[in-house]
């Protein structure tokens, strides 16, 4: 893999969206283009599984939500999980080698995790919600399940996920400038063919924010967030690095676009995190910077757009009073129709929860209609309801344990592990901020945010055990 470079990975990144648009409307197409992937990903499987591995990481990095492939009803990343899942563990059986070694703490609090998570599986069914809303929830908490071979195939320093990191960056600021240019220059019209793709298949929204302005949001930009604050960790220690400056410009854009409240504040409390034991004029060039770059590129973006007719700090105020107020906002008005359902679905069974696959209705604010939805938009809400006190408690303590021995790898004796310490206090950053993300977009328990805490968990028992030795 030394021949792979950044460019293969953003060629890839615009590949698979260029294929599944064509594709989108030509199931046999697009099911001949998910068997190959397959076959070709099944062959590598056998062949070479840590290739496989690097594969699998890609595909999380790269293709998005992971719809834009399927082949007999199943995503392609669906199938790349389940063959790689099945041959690593065949390969484990036959050559008796499985026995990861766990902290304590850690083994502890992820089988209470694990058993809360089987409770709210089987609750899921017991209280008939539907199979394939209980199965998707289930998965996405079962992506823990990739720490193991991750054990084994995923190294620190690994120069190839880096690169895939990068394109992955780069495919997002380019594809999210692409985008907006369209329809702000009015080649495209809200809703066309490519609006619908991109919402029903990449998963994402565009909304027009008037004057021009487009907002354009995809699930996977929560792994942006937690770029920045990975890159701004690397620049409080080297603020002259040039590239690391352009990649976080990159990452900055795509926010800027994303517009999402919560993201700004999740990187408040990030950077808030990385000043600890930090060079604090490093540190406050760095956040100042980064601060500046988002509103001078809203500003600046807006102004263009517009016609020159306006700055939109108009717009940044109302999105601003959406925090305090959000009833007066569209999205927040929906946020605040959900509570009480909500708070009813959280009473019925408070301890142990309703189960995966709980859904909860309201009247649209707008429609005036009722809608049942499977997205709470109350993260912590939405774990409660299905999880229980209980369930959500052991889950949480278990991701704070994580963060607390990460903690320590990253301040108490940063020189005394293989790992740079801006990487550790990055990632520290990274799961406060999803922390804060959770109140209202389930980051916990995405698929995203869960491959990042096994990510994290992965880095900590490798450093952990490589100082015992």
């Amino acid at each position: 893999m030394h021949k792979f470079t950044v460019f293969h990975a953003l060629l890839i990144y615009t590949l698979v969206r260029l294929l599944s648009l064509i594709t989108w409307n030509h199931n046999t197409a697009n099911q001949f283009i998910a068997a190959i992937l397959v076959a070709a990903f099944g062959y590598i499987c056998l062949k070479k599984l840590s290739f496989a591995w690097l594969i699998l990481v890609a595909e999380f990095f790269l293709n998005g939500s992971g719809h834009f492939f399927e082949l007999f009803g199943l995503l392609s990343r669906t199938w790349f999980l389940g063959i790689f899942g099945i041959i690593w563990l065949w390969q484990k059986v036959k050559q008796d080698k499985f026995n990861p070694q766990l902290p304590r703490s850690i083994r502890v609090s992820i089988l209470a995790a694990g058993f809360f998570l089987f409770i709210a599986i089987v609750n899921g069914f017991l209280k008939q919600h539907a199979g394939i809303l209980v199965a998707q929830d289930a998965i996405l908490y079962l992506f823990f399940l990739l720490l193991f071979p991750a054990l084994e195939f995923l190294k620190y320093p690994d120069t190839t996920l880096d690169k895939i990191a990068r394109g992955y960056i780069l495919g997002s600021a380019f594809s999210s400038l692409i985008i907006f240019f369209i329809y702000s220059s009015w080649i495209g019209f809200l809703p066309d063919t490519y609006y619908h793709w991109f919402r029903n298949i990449a998963a994402g929204k565009i909304t027009d924010l008037g004057n021009n302005f487009f907002r354009i949001v995809l699930p996977e930009h929560l792994l942006v967030v937690l770029a920045i604050l990975i890159i701004a960790s690397y620049l409080m220690k080297n603020p002259k690095d040039k590239i690391l400056w352009f990649y976080l410009f990159c990452s900055s854009f795509v926010i800027m676009l994303n517009f999402s409240r919560i993201y700004f504040v999740a990187l408040a409390v990030g950077f808030i995190i990385l000043a600890f034991k930090q060079n604090l004029k490093h540190w406050f060039f760095v956040s100042t910077m980064v601060a500046a770059s988002i509103f001078v590129m809203f500003i600046s973006t807006h102004f263009i757009a517009s016609r020159g007719q306006s700055t939109g700090l108009e717009l940044l105020g109302v999105r601003m009073v959406g925090v305090t107020a959000p009833v007066d906002e569209l999205s927040g008005a929906i946020r605040m129709a959900l509570l009480p359902d909500i708070w009813r679905t959280i009473k019925l069974h408070p301890w142990m929860g309703s189960g995966l696959g709980t859904t909860v209705s309201f009247v649209h604010p707008v429609t005036k209609i009722l809608e049942t939805r499977t997205q709470f938009d109350w993260g912590y809400l939405e774990m409660l309801a299905e999880l229980g006190i209980l369930g959500t408690l052991a889950y949480l303590i278990f991701l704070l344990i994580i963060l607390c021995s990460l903690a320590h790898l990253a301040y108490s004796a940063t020189g005394q592990f293989n790992a740079p310490g801006p990487l550790l206090r990055g990632l520290l950053a990274g799961g406060a901020a999803l922390f804060v993300i959770n109140i209202t977009t389930p980051a916990l328990f995405q698929g995203f945010g869960v491959l990042y805490f096994a990510f994290v968990l992965c880095l900590v028992i490798q450093l952990s055990y490589d100082h015992q030795k």
